[in-house]
């Protein structure tokens, strides 16, 4: 079987992503604080499903898009940007009328700025 005849796993691509970016998997593991015994589980395919975050740390130290590893593990990101309630909500701890009027006036200040 040749090398483009053998089916791309999320490890032979974590693995090649490694590589490109000349790191070992105990330099990885420093950087991204995934263990080492980890990572060596994901892109030898014992570990076929990681975490969302797992795969965020190696993605951020590789730089490489999160997207292209979440595919592997089935996971689509949302396509645009999310409502600012949950931000909101989160930060300045709003609820209710508060909230709604916030998100109101942001989206307001967001539709002036596309005009």
């Amino acid at each position: 079987m040749t090398e483009s005849e053998q089916e791309i796993t999320l490890g032979s691509h974590l693995r090649s992503q490694r590589e490109t970016a000349k790191l070992s998997i105990r330099e990885l593991a420093r950087q991204s604080g995934v263990p080492a015994s980890y990572i060596t589980e994901i892109e030898g395919g014992k570990k076929t499903h990681p975490s969302a975050e797992v795969l965020q740390k190696l993605a951020k130290v590789l730089e490489i898009d999160t997207a292209d590893l979440f595919a592997f593990i089935g996971v689509t990101p949302s396509q645009g940007l999310p409502s600012v309630a949950p931000y909101l909500r989160a930060k300045y701890k709003l609820s209710g009328g508060a909230l709604r009027e916030a998100e109101q006036q942001l989206n307001r200040i967001i539709e002036e700025y596309d005009n």
